[in-house]
C-alpha cells in the first residue's frame, strides 16, 4: 500500500521533468538570429561632467565675541531667522562695568588736576606780566634819573633843586611799588591757599587711610577665601577696591606736592621782590638826601654815580622778571602733562565703553540661525583679545543662495567655464531638477591629500575645485545635504542623433552601416552598406548627424571588437562554443 503511494506521488513530478526538458531543449536550439539596428532619430545630444558635491549656503558667517566671558543669556535658537543687528546673547558685564567705574573715578581725578594746573599757569602769568611791568616802570624811571643826572652834571650847581624833585618822584614811585608788593603779600596771605593746602593735606590723610583699609580687608578677604568662608569674587572686588583706593591715594598726594611746590615758589618770588623793592626805597632815600645836601659838584658826581648803579640794578632786575617766563613755561608744561594724562585716561574709557557694549552680541547679517556652538554659562574667549581665533557662540547662513561645491577630475576641467548651466538633483527629491550655474573655477589643482579626502580617492587623482550655485531658491535645499550635479558643457537640443556607438571615425571620416531591406524569393533580406556622414557633436550617449542620413534611417552598431565569450550548450553534452555579440 506504501509503495503505491510513494509512486502516485512522484509520477506527476517526473513527468514535469519530462515537459520542461523537451520546451528547454527546444528553446535551445539554434536559431536564425536577427541582428540589432537603431534608427536615426530626433532628440538631444549632450556632454555632462558629473559630480557628486554638498550643498551649503552661499554667505554664512561665524558670530563670535569681541570681548571674553561667561554667557549669560542665548537669545536665539538654531532654525531662527534673525535680522542684521539683532541682540542674539550677552555676556556678563560685571568686569567691564568695574574698569568703567575705574577710569571714570581715574577721569574725574586728571580732569582737577587740568582745571587746577591751568588756573596756576594763569596765576603765574598775572605774576610775570605785573612783575615785569614793575620792573619796566624802575627801569625808566632809573634811566630818567641817570640822564636827569648826567644832565645835572653838565650844568650849574642851580639844577640841584630839579634832581631834588626827580629823586623825591622816584622815592615816592618805589614806595607806591613796594606798597604795592606788600599789599599783595598781605592778599596772598589771606587768601585761599593756606586753607587749599590744609584741605589737601586732610584729603591725602583720608585716601592714605582708605588706602590701608582696603588693603587691610583684602589681606582678610584672601585669609577668609582660604577658609572657604568667601567666593572669589569677594577677593576680587577687595583687589579691585584696594586698586582703586591707591590710586586715589596717589593722586591726591601728587596735587598736594603740586600745590605746595606752587605756594612756595610764588611766596620766594614775592619776598625777592618786596627785597629788592626795599633796597631801591632805601637806595633812593639816600640820593634824595645826598641831593638835598650836596650842592657841590663832587655831589653832583656822587649822584650820577648812584643813578648810574640805580640803572644797571634795574636792569638786572628786568632780566630776573623775564626769567618769570620760565616759570610760566613750566606751567604750561604741567598744563600738558595733565590734558595727556586726561586724553590717555578718557581714550582708555572709551575703549572699555565699546567694550561694554560689545558684550551684547548682535547678528552681522541676516540669515538663519543653523549652528549654536555653546550653552548659557559656558566661558567664551575673544576674537581679538587672544592669541586663538576665539570661541564661535553663533553661525548665521543666507539660506537665500545656495551653492555646491565639487572637485573635477583634471581630465574634464579645461571644459568647464563659468556660467555653464547646471543640473543639480538631490536623493531626497528625485525627479526634480534644480537649475543651477557654474559659479567658479579654480586656476589650481588640489593638494594630494585634500583632493583625496573631499572625493574619498587614494589614488592621488588630481582634482580642481569648481563651485556650483543653485538659480532658485527652495526649502528642500538645505546645507549638508549631497547632490549630484551635471554641468552641461555641451548641448544640441531636437536634432537627428545615433547613438555613438553606431558611427566608426577614422581619421577625419565617420561612417555607418546603413540597413536597408529587399524582398528575395518571397523573404525580406537586410543589407549593411556602408556611408560616410557628416557628424556636429558628439555627445556622452549619442552623435549629432548633419549629412549623410534622414530620420527613421536605420544603422547597425559596430560589431563587438572585444574578446570572445563563451557560451555552453545544455544539449550537446557540455561541450563549449565560442559566440560573437553583432
Amino acid at each position: 500500500m506504501g509503495k503505491k503511494v510513494l509512486l502516485g506521488c512522484c509520477l506527476p513530478l517526473l513527468v514535469v521533468g519530462i515537459i520542461a526538458w523537451f520546451s528547454a531543449k527546444s528553446l535551445l536550439k539554434a536559431q536564425p538570429e536577427e541582428k540589432r539596428s537603431e534608427r536615426v532619430a530626433r532628440g538631444d545630444v549632450e556632454i555632462k561632467v558629473v559630480e557628486n558635491g554638498v550643498i551649503e549656503p552661499l554667505k554664512k558667517v561665524e558670530v563670535k565675541s569681541k570681548v571674553g566671558g561667561r554667557i549669560s543669556k542665548l537669545l536665539v535658537d538654531e532654525g531662527m531667522t534673525v535680522q542684521a543687528g539683532q541682540p542674539l546673547a550677552t555676556i556678563d558685564p560685571q568686569e567691564i562695568n568695574s574698569q568703567v567705574a575705574a577710569l571714570r573715578a581715574q577721569l574725574a581725578g586728571t580732569q582737577a588736576r587740568l582745571a587746577s594746573a591751568r588756573k596756576n599757569a594763569n596765576y603765574q602769568q598775572t605774576q610775570t606780566t605785573t612783575n615785569i611791568d614793575s620792573v619796566l616802570e624802575n627801569v625808566r624811571s632809573a634811566k630818567a634819573r641817570l640822564e636827569s643826572a648826567e644832565a645835572e652834571a653838565q650844568v650849574q650847581p642851580k639844577l640841584t633843586g630839579q634832581s631834588i624833585q626827580i629823586a623825591q618822584a622816584n622815592l615816592e614811585a618805589a614806595k607806591s611799588n613796594l606798597q604795592a608788593l606788600l599789599d599783595n603779600q598781605a592778599l596772598m596771605a589771606e587768601s585761599t591757599h593756606p586753607n587749599a593746602v590744609v584741605n589737601a593735606e586732610a584729603a591725602y590723610d583720608q585716601a592714605k587711610a582708605q588706602a590701608d583699609n582696603a588693603a587691610r580687608n583684602l589681606t582678610r578677604q584672601k585669609l577668609l577665601l582660604a577658609k572657604g568662608f568667601v567666593a572669589q569674587q569677594a577677593v576680587d572686588t577687595a583687589e579691585t577696591d584696594t586698586g582703586i583706593a591707591l590710586s586715589h591715594m596717589r593722586e591726591v598726594k601728587d596735587r598736594l606736592d603740586r600745590m605746595e611746590k606752587t605756594n612756595r615758589l610764588e611766596e620766594n618770588n614775592l619776598r625777592n621782590q618786596i627785597a629788592s623793592s626795599k633796597s631801591q626805597v632805601h637806595q633812593l632815600e639816600v640820593a634824595l638826601e645826598e641831593a638835598r645836601t650836596n650842592i657841590l659838584p663832587l655831589t653832583k658826581q656822587r649822584d650820577l654815580d648812584a643813578a648810574r648803579a640805580a640803572y644797571k640794578q634795574a636792569q638786572a632786575q628786568l632780566a630776573a622778571a623775564h626769567s618769570g617766563r620760565t616759570q610760566d613755561a613750566m606751567r604750561g608744561d604741567d598744563i600738558k602733562a595733565a590734558e595727556a594724562e586726561v586724553s590717555q585716561i578718557q581714550n582708555q574709557l572709551n575703549e572699555n565703553l565699546v567694550h561694554q557694549n560689545d558684550t551684547t552680541l548682535r547678528a552681522a547679517m541676516t540669515g538663519v540661525v543653523t549652528k549654536r556652538y555653546v550653552e548659557e554659562g559656558e566661558l567664551i574667549t575673544s576674537a581679538i583679545g587672544s592669541f586663538s581665533s576665539g570661541t564661535p557662540v553663533f553661525q548665521i547662513s543666507d539660506l537665500g543662495t545656495m551653492l555646491i561645491k565639487i572637485n573635477i577630475n583634471e581630465v574634464d576641467i579645461p571644459r568647464v567655464k563659468l556660467g555653464l548651466l547646471t543640473e543639480v538633483s538631490l536623493d531626497s527629491a528625485k525627479g526634480t531638477v534644480f537649475p543651477a550655474v557654474v559659479r567658479k573655477v579654480a586656476t589650481s589643482a588640489l593638494s594630494n591629500e585634500t583632493a583625496g579626502q573631499s572625493s574619498g580617492n587614494s589614488q592621488g587623482v588630481i582634482r580642481f575645485p569648481v563651485e556650483i550655485r543653485v538659480s532658485q531658491t527652495d526649502k528642500r535645499l538645505k546645507p549638508g545635504m549631497s547632490a549630484r550635479c551635471a554641468i552641461i558643457v555641451g548641448r544640441r537640443k531636437n536634432v537627428l542623433r545615433l547613438p555613438i556607438n553606431c558611427v566608426q571615425t577614422t581619421g577625419p571620416k565617420s561612417v555607418v552601416q546603413l540597413v536597408t531591406t529587399s524582398t528575395k524569393d518571397g523573404k525580406k533580406v537586410e543589407t549593411a552598406t556602408a556611408r560616410e556622414v557628416t557628424l556636429g557633436l558628439r555627445g556622452d550617449d549619442f552623435v549629432e548627424i548633419l549629412s549623410g542620413l534622414k530620420e527613421n534611417d536605420r544603422v547597425r552598431p559596430n560589431s563587438f571588437s572585444g574578446p570572445p565569450r563563451k557560451t555552453i550548450d545544455i544539449m550537446a553534452g557540455g561541450d563549449n562554443r565560442q559566440q560573437n555579440n553583432n
